[in-house]
């Protein structure tokens, strides 16, 4: 049968090409076309509804600075002549609707309870714009505007157009087309004819009649030195023939050798503790699968195809089968934990799947190679040290319950004591006052120092329990946390210890200090403490001088107390936060060792550490440190 006849001729092949390139360039072309509109649509539609933003909000400056509501929705209902906008609104600075629009005004639109932040959003065929309204760098409010964004119609319209040029540039191309081809196609034939006598006679002398000079002929040419090329080669292939034979019989020897490699590496991987499988490339199990039986005790007819699953637990099954269908979807190895049927145990064990794909040399998937992992020993292991964990957990908890519990209790029990305490001590120094009052003329001069060391006692013992008071009702005391203007209160709480200071003047360097966050009374109470003690410290030296500053990092400020007073041995400053700890004779430097363990206290419960530094004689100095946020 000649080629030239019937649709399977170069002619109608030609057409094709034509037409085909034809019509793909209409299809490129019309995608750039249909994708530039709707870009340009989305583009124009935002710039438009941002110019509208823009006037609506320069528009309501005087209505939102006013609060005239009116105003601003005459504004709004301006809007009526922009057919594509379905409901604009115009928010206040905090947030609240001041005036709305909406098209159907049958329904009432549902204006957003906040407005959003600037930009635009799209979302079910609609497009929304907020847009902040500012005169001056203050923002007065927002604008929100909501408008139709239908891109689908769009594209079927734009479609319809370009099926049509389409559909008439095809037809234009199919004329002329036709016209073509008989002058392009009829050389061509000729060469079919004389390629089909030389396919039927084996006749390589044969030769094309070259009946034009372009690329045509060029093509008989080119034909005619191909048979004679055929011609030669035909003799070659007779001569390299034995030669083949020979390299036939070489590569039947490296097969069975390549057979030989195959059975010892089936023997090492059933000697391996991991069991080996082969699947197909959709997952399936289609060969033999001695190991997989072995484990799992499933026979063939059980676990060929996708039988294999069902050794696996029911509740990993839907794990297995999603981590499949990722990596058939797109293959790649992976790694799942799963519980498999082990025979041999009879109940379902803790393995480790891996699974690796294999790829012919075109890059296609062929195969899957797998192993399965037994991890049900150490998944045991594991599990008994997550349970030991839990155990240990709990007994922390309840040891940190009780030890809650006790300090409650002592906390108060320390407050009933002191408590108590107050009334007998009232009552030695009032009688002790009495007693001086009335019969203290009586009295030789031994009687009455006796009297006023009772006096003395008394009162320092009312300090005292006072002091212990306080340090108990710290523990229940609710704190307040606020900001605090740290420089103000330490200038008020100096103020006041100054003015009962009856020592020499004091040199006070108040250095920057930060602001921060915290219970002011509690501070207070630290500030007056520690500057109490270094007033109190350095009221022996000829030049008093203290310095509070602070330094700060990016988690704490951390602030100073220091004076060049007395000072204290560095051995003993760990007794220094103790209750009733002193490190200095109480008849030189009066106190009841209450003052720094209250404020190491205060300091702990806002999160925060207290230390000191000192060299005897040299002064002392007081840090304490607060974090930046809480």
């Amino acid at each position: 049968m000649r080629l030239r006849y019937g649709l399977r001729s170069i002619r109608y092949k030609l057409l094709l090409t034509l037409l085909a390139s034809n019509l793909c360039t209409l299809l490129v072309a019309a995608a750039v076309l249909i994708y530039n509109d709707l870009q340009e649509y989305r583009l124009n539609l935002s710039s438009e509804l941002n110019t509208q933003a823009e006037i609506l909000g320069q528009a309501s400056i005087a209505a939102l600075e006013f609060n005239d509501p009116k105003v601003a929705q005459e504004n709004l209902a301006l809007l009526k002549i922009k057919p594509g906008i379905i409901a604009a609104g115009l928010y206040t600075a905090t947030g609240t609707l001041f005036a709305g629009y909406s098209r159907q005004r049958s329904q009432p639109h549902r204006f957003p309870p906040l407005p959003g932040l600037d930009g635009i959003q799209i979302a079910d065929k609609e497009m929304w714009l907020y847009k902040r309204v500012v005169n001056q760098q203050e923002i007065l409010g927002t604008v929100y505007l909501r408008a139709h964004y239908d891109l689908q119609q769009r594209l079927q319209h734009n479609l319809g157009i370009l099926a049509g040029v389409g559909l008439l540039s095809l037809l234009a191309s199919l004329l002329i087309s036709t016209w073509l081809q008989t002058y392009v196609s009829k050389p061509i034939t000729s060469v079919s004819d004389t390629a089909l006598q030389v396919v039927s006679r084996r006749d390589f002398s044969l030769r094309a009649h070259k009946s034009t000079d372009d690329e045509i002929g060029y093509l008989v040419d080119a034909f005619n030195e191909m048979l004679a090329e055929i011609g030669r080669r035909t003799e070659a292939i007779e001569a390299s023939q034995q030669a083949l034979e020979h390299e036939v019989a070489e590569r039947r020897e490296t097969q069975l050798a390549l057979q030989h490699s195959e059975r010892r590496n089936r023997s090492l991987l059933t000697a391996m503790s991991v069991t080996i499988w082969v699947s197909d490339k959709l997952g399936g199990f289609a060969a033999e699968q001695p190991a997989w039986a072995d484990y799992t005790g499933q026979p063939l007819a059980e676990y060929q195809g996708l039988g294999w699953r069902s050794a696996f637990h029911p509740d990993d099954q839907g794990h297995l089968d999603r981590a499949w269908a990722r990596a058939i979807s797109q293959p790649a190895s992976f790694e799942l934990a799963a519980r498999l049927w082990h025979a041999g145990s009879g109940r379902h064990r803790h393995i480790t799947l891996r699974t690796a794909p294999l790829f012919d040399q075109a890059g296609e998937l062929v195969e899957w190679i797998g192993g399965i992992s037994d991890t049900d020993d150490r998944y045991a292991a594991e599990q008994a040290v997550v349970q030991l964990n839990a155990e240990l957990e709990q007994r922390v908890a309840e040891r940190t319950a009780e030890l809650e519990t006790a300090n409650k209790e002592l906390e108060s029990f320390s407050y009933s004591v002191s408590h108590d305490l107050r009334a007998p001590v009232r009552a030695i120094g009032g009688f002790a006052a009495l007693l001086n009052q009335h019969q203290g003329a009586q009295l030789n001069t031994e009687g009455q120092r006796l009297l006023g060391i009772v006096r003395s006692e008394a009162t320092r013992m009312g300090y005292l329990i006072d002091d212990l008071l306080a340090f108990s009702r710290l523990g229940r005391q609710a704190m307040q946390m606020k900001p605090l203007d740290m420089m103000a209160l330490v200038q008020n709480t100096y103020s006041h210890l100054q003015n009962q200071h009856q020592g020499p003047p004091v040199q006070f360097r108040l250095g920057n200090l930060p602001d921060t966050l915290g219970d002011m009374s509690l501070l207070r109470q630290v500030w007056v403490n520690l500057l109490s003690n270094a007033l109190k410290f350095s009221s022996k030296q000829a030049q008093p001088t203290i310095e509070v500053g602070a330094i700060s990092d990016d988690e704490k400020h951390t602030y100073y107390v220091r004076d060049n007073g007395t000072g204290f041995d560095p051995a003993y400053k760990q007794k220094l936060f103790g209750v009733f700890q002193r490190l200095h004779d109480a008849a030189d430097y009066p106190g009841t060792g209450v003052g720094l363990a209250l404020a190491q206290r205060i300091i702990n419960r806002h999160n925060g550490t207290i230390w000191a530094d000192s060299t005897p004689g040299e002064g002392a100095t007081f840090y304490f440190t607060l974090p930046r946020s809480h």
